[in-house]
């Protein structure tokens, strides 16, 4: 339980780096590049926190299936291991087999974040079972002042009990509305797998190649993302890797009619980038940056 919540934070917080990492880029090739960049900042920057709003999404409920194999005890409680629920109220009807989270009409959690409204959980089975499966749906739920819609499905589609766990996650109808009503769309189809060790500091999370999200950014713009190389994150690599990204894996990304391809590396534990675009590569760390 410990082990899945930590690794799924690393992949929420790595959404938000990939956007900066994209923006540093886009600055380096309009002030290199023969032909300047037409990139939009505010496109890429929407994309990101778009990407890390659903991410923690799957992150809470993922922790909060805990109800349904039993890691977690009681109907009606706080969180107490997620800081973010300290303040909302969870409610498990196991005869349902649903999870209701309600953060209320406001609940502000770790760094400042301010959650309302509700998340939904309607499940099968426990998460590690292959054949389980849980979907999520909101009621009016925000993020700091952002709507967040749609309908995530997560189904454990392993094999064997004994295999690593791997799970198929789809978004449908997903948008984010900011506070002045613009909004961004996405859609998402993708493979993880939990590849467990005997020791859990040597757990990894493998987003699979093939793995694709898209829609339409803030600003109206479209855009692609597909996994070329599996993306891993390394559960020993937490402390040094101060930007949360995968340690490797490949990943192209479309925006509008300008193509990226991001390359994390060959599994080091470092925070080095290399983005390529328009015959432009760029080598960035960022270790030092948000």
């Amino acid at each position: 339980m410990e082990t899945l919540k930590k690794m799924n934070t690393l992949l929420v917080k790595s959404a938000f780096s990939l956007g900066i990492a994209f923006l540093l880029l886009a600055t380096s090739c309009q002030q290199n590049a023969e032909e300047p960049s037409n990139f939009d900042e505010s496109s890429v920057e929407s994309n990101a926190i778009a990407e890390a709003d659903f991410n923690e999404v799957d992150d809470i409920t993922e922790n909060m299936m805990g109800y349904a194999d039993g890691s977690i005890g009681g109907k009606t409680a706080g969180n107490e291991e997620d800081g973010r629920l300290s303040c909302a109220t969870v409610t498990h009807d196991e005869e349902a087999q649903t999870i209701t989270i309600d953060f209320g009409d406001g609940c502000t959690g770790p760094h400042g974040v301010t959650r309302s409204g509700i998340i939904f959980i309607t499940y099968t089975g426990s998460k590690y079972v292959p054949g389980s499966k849980w979907t999520v749906t909101f009621v009016n739920f925000y993020i700091d002042g952002r709507h967040i819609e749609g309908i995530r499905t997560v189904e454990n589609v392993s094999e064997t009990l004994d295999d690593n766990p791997k799970f198929h996650i789809t978004l449908s109808e997903g948008k984010i509305t900011w506070p002045d009503e613009t909004f961004a769309t996405r859609e998402v189809d993708r493979y993880r797998v939990w590849v467990r060790a005997a020791n859990p500091i040597n757990d990894e999370w493998h987003v699979l190649e093939r793995s694709v999200a898209n829609g339409l950014t803030r600003r109206g713009v479209s855009y692609t993302s597909t996994v070329l190389a599996d993306l891993i994150f390394k559960r020993s690599c937490r402390p040094s890797n101060k930007a949360r990204i995968p340690v490797a894996g490949i990943k192209e990304v479309v925006l509008g009619d300008q193509t990226y391809i991001v390359d994390f590396g060959d599994g080091e534990c470092d925070s080095i980038v290399i983005i390529t675009t328009r015959g432009v590569t760029r080598e960035i760390d960022l270790s030092n940056r948000r």
